[in-house]
Order: C-alpha cells, then sequence, then structure tokens
C-alpha cells in the first residue's frame, strides 16, 4: 500500500472521528481504510489513533502527526490543482521550433491573431531547418516538413504540398524554357539543399516519372532565398506550392513544366506524447490546421 493512502486515509479518519464516514468520503470500503491506517502505525512504529466500539480518537502522537500530515496533503493537493490547470488553462510560455521557409510565410503572419485570441500566452517561435530535439531542448512541439524519422514522437498531419517547377517571367534562355524533364539537365537551376539526394529531382505527371541529375547555378538550404533568386531571373527553381503559391497568383513567378510535380511534402504537427497534451499545445496545433494551413 503506497504512502499517500496511508496518509490520506489517516487524515479522514482523525477529521471524522469514524472508520466509517472516512470510508465513505474515500469511496472505499472500511477495510481498505482500515488496512491502511494500520501499515502506517506499523510503519512508523507508533500508536495515532485510539479505537474503541464506540469511538476513534487521536493519541498525542497522533495529533502531532496530523497537524504534519494535512499540511503535506494541502501542497499536494495544490501542486495536482496547479498541474491540472496548466494542462487545461492557456496561459504561460509556449515554444514552437519551425522550418524557416514555413515559418515566415504562412505561421510568422498569423502569430498576431492567435496571441491576441489568447492574451494569457506567450509564444517563442525559433525558425531552423534542424530538426530539434523536443525534450532535451524544452520544445512544447515542432512543425516538420516531409518524412518523419523520430517514431517515438506523437505527430499530427497539418496539411500537404506538391514541389513544383517554377521560373521568373525574365528567365530567357537561349534555349527557351524546357519542354521535357530531360531538359533541365541543360538549364541554370536553384536546388534547395535539404534531404538526401538534392541534385536528383524526381518529378511525376499521371503514371509517369522521370528523373533528372541537375547541376545547380545555386543552391541554398534556406528556401525562401532561392525563391527571391529566382524572381530575379536566376534559373529554375523546385520549390514547395505553399512557398511559391501567391508568387504564381501575382505573376512574379510561373510555372516550368506545368503538370509535373515532385512527390507531395506533409506538413507535420509534432510533440512528444500522445497523453496528456496540454491546453496551449492543442489550440496552437488546432489553429494551424484549421486556419493557417487549411486547403
Amino acid at each position: 500500500m503506497d504512502r499517500w493512502t496511508e496518509v490520506s486515509a489517516f487524515v479522514e479518519v482523525a477529521r471524522r472521528r469514524s472508520f466509517v464516514r472516512a470510508a465513505e468520503h474515500l469511496e472505499v470500503n472500511v477495510s481498505v481504510v482500515s488496512r491502511a491506517v494500520a501499515a502506517l502505525e506499523q510503519r512508523l512504529g507508533v500508536r495515532l489513533l485510539q479505537r474503541t466500539t464506540r469511538q476513534v480518537s487521536l493519541t498525542e502522537v497522533g495529533q502531532a502527526h496530523l497537524l504534519r500530515c494535512e499540511a503535506l496533503l494541502g501542497e499536494w493537493q495544490a501542486a495536482e490543482a496547479s498541474a491540472a490547470e496548466a494542462g487545461t488553462s492557456l496561459h504561460g510560455l509556449l515554444r514552437v521550433a519551425a522550418p524557416p521557409a514555413l515559418g515566415l510565410t504562412h505561421m510568422a503572419p498569423a502569430l498576431a491573431g492567435f496571441l491576441a485570441r489568447h492574451p494569457g500566452l506567450q509564444l517563442d517561435v525559433q525558425l531552423s531547418n534542424r530538426s530539434v530535439d523536443l525534450v532535451e531542448e524544452g520544445y512544447d512541439l515542432a512543425i516538420r516538413v516531409g518524412s518523419l524519422r523520430d517514431s517515438r514522437l506523437a505527430a499530427r498531419k497539418l496539411s500537404s504540398s506538391h514541389r513544383m517547377l517554377v521560373a521568373a517571367p525574365s528567365y530567357a534562355p537561349p534555349q527557351g524554357l524546357p519542354r521535357r524533364a530531360a531538359d533541365l539537365a541543360t538549364h541554370a537551376v536553384l536546388v534547395l539543399d535539404i534531404g538526401g539526394s538534392p541534385l536528383r529531382w524526381t518529378l511525376h505527371r499521371n503514371q509517369r516519372a522521370h528523373s533528372v541529375d541537375v547541376q545547380p547555378l545555386l543552391r541554398s538550404n534556406h528556401a525562401l532565398a532561392l525563391r527571391d533568386a529566382c524572381r530575379a531571373g536566376a534559373g529554375i527553381a523546385l520549390l514547395p506550392q505553399f512557398i511559391v503559391s501567391a508568387d504564381l497568383a501575382s505573376g512574379a513567378l510561373v510555372p516550368v513544366l506545368p503538370g509535373w510535380t515532385a512527390d507531395a511534402q506533409h506538413i507535420y504537427a509534432v510533440y512528444p506524447s500522445h497523453r496528456f497534451i496540454p491546453a496551449k499545445v492543442r489550440a496552437f496545433v488546432d489553429f494551424l490546421h484549421d486556419e493557417v494551413l487549411a486547403g
């Protein structure tokens, strides 16, 4: 029998001067309360309660021990209440890690609205392509694009995005724009240096697939740097749709080889466990899923 059960049983019997009423309050059998108090007395080697057929009273040692146990139980209950409130209320600091491109294009513009909706929260958003260790580095959650490597983490899929070929209208090489996927090998290309094989582009259209090895004019691990160079006419880039959608709508970029895309990349929220997800984490993930990355 654990010590908290023993102490709780003793305190309730002492307060109510009855094993029966203590058992009713604790919603257990009287025998459970009796065994708990007996175990406590045996472990301490003292008698805490005097029992007769008509009443229960405290010994002198029991009276002193009751005061300490009540203080201890009060602290314990307050600690549990505080922890439970922290798990269900939207207060305190929320630490989030996210990749720079997604963070700057989609998350950052929406953060003011989220904070206005939840004034008790503060956000610490760190943007990096590095895969952070959530537990070791103290993050509440991370946003990741692509495959998930750590199966120990809980994950929720937020959205999906294809990578597509784009260029600026000013990009006009002598040979003209590519007509086939194989033509990319002869063009100025801008390579996003993330993943296992950044210099091999595998494209799909309908049921067809084609892989081409490219020689980059420019490579970078930052998608927005490549997007800006692409806007300036430096060459053709293979970038996530969520990064270039606004530029395609405005005409700053145009599709190259329309209909050809790379494999879809999924966007996930990851956190240490499916159990006991704090309310602030759930609220932020729901916000991203429902409002920021919807569609």
